[in-house]
């Protein structure tokens, strides 16, 4: 059953990490990071008006947006574009994000010994199928890869990742199908 705010095309997500707010926020706004934790080419740079750019048109996908707010371990608040490309032809396929790109909020606050992280990704269109794969994606990339990257030494983030990579992408896909059958909204 999906929640209030999943009627609306908000999906909130809350995590806790063993990591202070400065190592938290470095994980989200630095390029050598974000190329770990993501597993996936990135461009990045943090500051309002600043851009990014994760993935490669010739993968097919990218995701691009623009800073709107950047408070230093804090804040950061931006907009979210999905853009595909046709594999055969590298032309670019229209989507509803064009005109109305979401918008993601992640705040970062210290707590305990650590950082609670809340990320609030808004402004999917009602029933949208784009809307189940995010969710479970933020769920798995903060819930887990984040998580062990900065709890754990780069060697063992690396063994653990490449025991659990092959089975990510099918992990990932069962639990948006999953969630996409019990919804209301799918």
């Amino acid at each position: 059953m999906a929640n209030a705010d999943s009627m609306k095309g908000t999906i909130t997500k809350v995590f806790q990490v063993n990591a202070p707010p400065e190592r938290v926020y470095r994980a989200f706004t630095d390029k050598k990071d974000m190329v770990e934790w993501m597993s996936d080419h990135f461009e990045i740079d943090a500051r309002k008006g600043g851009k990014f750019q994760m993935g490669k048109e010739s993968d097919g996908f990218v995701t691009t947006g623009e800073f709107l707010e950047v408070v230093p371990n804090q804040l950061l608040t931006y907009t979210w574009r999905m853009n595909g490309y046709e594999k055969n032809t590298g032309k670019r396929i229209p989507n509803w994000s064009d005109e109305n790109p979401s918008k993601v909020t992640v705040k970062f606050e210290k707590a305990g010994r650590g950082t609670r992280i809340t990320v609030t990704h808004e402004g999917f269109p009602e029933r949208d199928e784009e809307y189940w794969a995010h969710e479970v994606g933020w769920e798995m990339l903060g819930g887990e890869v984040l998580k062990y990257y900065l709890e754990h030494s780069q060697e063992e983030f690396e063994r653990w990742w490449k025991e659990n990579e092959a089975s990510w992408q099918e992990r990932w896909q069962k639990k948006v199908d999953a969630r996409a059958k019990s919804s209301p909204i799918a």
